[in-house]
């Protein structure tokens, strides 16, 4: 898949992600259109049945279906940070590093949302480089294969969404492997009862004793 198709599916699974309305039922027509081209068949297929599934939905039912997951579901989210450190301290340090990430790039992000709020990592990644999506989308991989699996487990049609996000991230090299932190071996201490005798005589003593003296 090349950079445009990258950015593509990018791009539709950020406005698909995005809180249900009228307007976004209106364009389901032209979203079914747009799919076709990307070349991945996969791809094609699980965002058919999510745009299938939605358009058998009436409105006010969608808009519940979306609340229950990710307004107030805390494991399917869709604030990345969230999942891992909650309200802690820590979340907001993340936080003011993804805005710098952002603005390093020359992408603006506004006051009105979040920084980890997902559907914005993805208008950023849609519109920057392979590398610095890849990067940004590295971070947060592990959140996003967790939402999915959350997704799946409670059977929303969410979680077709999520299926083409992971496969376009692994298309693109991210890893979902958690890193183990690698310990170091402890030094091996003698047993307290070892054989004196045998630890005694590989010392190589270097202390020259006096002739028929002794050592005090």
């Amino acid at each position: 898949m090349n950079q445009t198709e990258d950015s593509l599916v990018y791009q539709m699974i950020s406005y698909l992600l995005q809180y249900p309305n009228q307007l976004l039922i209106e364009v389901l027509p032209e979203l079914q259109n747009e799919i076709k081209t990307v070349n991945d068949q996969q791809i094609q297929n699980d965002l058919k049945k999510f745009l299938d599934k939605c358009a058998d939905m009436p409105l006010e039912s969608w808009v519940d279906h979306y609340i229950a997951h990710f307004d107030f579901g805390k494991t399917t989210n869709l604030y990345v940070t969230y999942l891992k450190l909650g309200e802690q301290r820590e979340r907001g340090l993340e936080l003011l590093k993804l805005k710098k990430f952002y603005e390093s790039a020359g992408f603006d992000v506004t006051d009105k949302e979040l920084p980890d709020y997902l559907p914005i990592i993805l208008e950023f990644c849609a519109n920057v480089s392979y590398e610095k999506s890849n990067e940004l989308l590295q971070m947060h991989a592990l959140a996003i294969q967790e939402i999915r699996g959350k997704l799946k487990e409670s059977k929303s049609h969410y979680a077709y969404v999520f299926d083409v996000l992971v496969l376009q991230m692994e298309k693109n090299g991210i890893s979902f492997i958690k890193k183990e932190v690698q310990k170091k071996k402890p030094i091996p201490v003698p047993p307290l009862n070892s054989d004196r005798e045998s630890l005694m005589n590989s010392i190589n003593w270097n202390i020259r004793l006096p002739k028929g003296g002794s050592r005090k």
